[in-house]
């Protein structure tokens, strides 16, 4: 039995990592790799590489400058597992969170780049 349930967890979680998966351009589905872009800041990248180590830790699914297919928007974290983007923010304008959090098709927690990272952050 307990087999079993362990099956279609497992079933379930690849199903959500797959369903996550179908919503990013398919040139962008690097999985469970850093990439950064050469305008982002030190603190930028170093938030984004402790908040990947977290998810990897955890066991968790991930892709980070992903682009979504329907709005061309470009998230710095995703966790597949629960369906989560990260926003990691230090200098952007408030207009432009905002803006991203409309149009992303999963939920959308915003990451100070200039704190200390602990786990709490993103749990």
């Amino acid at each position: 039995m307990e087999k079993t349930l362990s099956n279609k967890n497992n079933f379930n979680k690849q199903y959500q990592r797959n369903n996550i998966s179908r919503l990013l351009r398919i040139s962008n589905r690097n999985r469970n790799a850093l990439r950064w872009g050469k305008n982002e800041t030190d603190e930028h990248i170093t938030m984004k590489f402790q908040i990947c180590k977290t998810l990897k830790e955890w066991d968790h699914e991930f892709y980070t400058e992903a682009i979504f297919d329907d709005s061309g928007l470009r998230a710095d974290v995703i966790d597949a597992d629960e369906g989560i983007v990260y926003e990691v923010v230090s200098s952007e304008e408030k207009e432009s969170i905002e803006r991203k959090k409309s149009l992303y098709p999963l939920e959308v927690r915003v990451i100070d780049a200039d704190q200390e990272f602990t786990p709490k952050l993103i749990l």
